[in-house]
């Protein structure tokens, strides 16, 4: 009896270990029925439940974004959206996909990758809410565990709308901390056409992207928070917004994002540093495809595994019955052990 009792607690403490040490991983469109049915004020478009963070920009940014005419930072694409949403600052030009050292390798080991799993896994007008694949990081939990130089890649859009994308490192929407514009206009000729071979149409004033153009965000220092958020036909005047703070954040109470990574895709990236963010621009999520917008992230390495190693909370009580098994032997071991 005394060695089963040892045997269990062993266990118990073996797979408590194990699993903790994961838990911890970061300290080492359619095109009508997609509008929604109602819209908010700008004083109201984040929904009344957002989270604020007690850090701030200055605090979060660790260094500057180079000037958007630099070569070593890529080349300026020759459309600009002249989109002014909701009067937010941009954080920086578009520039041409491919067109620096970083875009490239995102379209060599990655976008073609991207492009075909959204095809399969995010098919437009049907609701691919019940996909796990694509719900398979929860964005909310976003927090970086590397300072990182941060860049967002604009990957595929659906939508009836000309939708606006941005992000905020102090808060969550655009009602607190520093909202700042990404993709003015996430419109493109791609339009949902995901294939590797490019041959999309050239980009005009009314779908300025192509996949793969990106903006550099600049550099953030390790725990910076990250909320990103679309502004439901921003370019055209829209004034919802949906952000990837969780449902409560959201004006109609609803989730409108999935996260993933290339960890899912056909022929797994386990040590990609891109987190994907899909979102769905219309008021009670419409026909909930889910790939109204699709952008990447290079939140580095060490942020995607802890993403991935947070154990849910299933997770958490498999780990408490071992501890409490191993407790409960423990306990009837020494109740059998004969007194000296």
């Amino acid at each position: 009896m005394k060695a089963k009792a040892l045997r269990l607690t062993s266990l118990a403490a073996i797979v408590l270990s194990a699993s903790l040490a994961g838990a911890y991983a970061d300290d080492s469109s359619d095109k009508s029925s997609d509008k929604p049915s109602q819209s908010v004020s700008s004083d109201d478009k984040s929904g009344s439940d957002k989270q604020s963070s007690d850090s701030n920009s200055s605090d979060n940014k660790s260094g500057d974004n180079q000037s958007s005419d630099d070569s070593n930072n890529g080349k300026v694409s020759p459309i600009q959206s002249k989109a002014d949403p909701l009067g937010l600052p941009i954080v920086g030009k578009v520039m041409e996909s491919g067109s620096d050292a970083a875009a490239a390798q995102f379209n060599k080991t990655t976008l073609s990758q991207a492009l075909g799993f959204i095809q399969k896994n995010l098919p437009d007008g049907q609701n691919n809410s019940g996909n796990q694949k694509v719900f398979s990081i929860d964005p909310a939990k976003l927090k970086l565990a590397e300072k990182v130089n941060l860049q967002a890649y604009f990957v595929s859009e659906s939508a009836g709308y000309s939708s606006t994308l941005g992000f905020n490192t102090s808060g969550v929407g655009v009602n607190s901390g520093n909202p700042e514009l990404i993709f003015p206009n996430v419109s493109s000729p791609e339009d949902f056409n995901p294939n590797a071979a490019n041959n999309y149409g050239p980009r005009t004033e009314s779908q300025p992207l192509l996949p793969g153009d990106f903006v550099n965000l600049g550099t953030y220092a390790k725990g910076t928070p990250l909320d990103f958020f679309l502004i439901a036909n921003g370019a055209n005047g829209g004034n919802t917004v949906f952000t990837s703070g969780g449902a409560s954040a959201n004006p109609d109470g609803l989730a409108h994002n999935g996260g993933f990574t290339a960890s899912v895709f056909a022929v797994p990236q386990l040590n990609s540093p891109y987190l994907f963010i899909d979102f769905k621009d219309s008021w009670n999520l419409g026909d909930k495809d889910f790939n109204d917008a699709v952008i990447a992230i290079n939140v580095g390495t060490k942020t995607i595994n802890s993403l991935m190693a947070t154990p849910e909370p299933s997770m958490y009580l498999t780990l408490g019955g071992f501890l409490m098994m191993g407790v409960w032997a423990k306990r009837r071991m020494d109740r059998t052990v004969p007194q000296a």
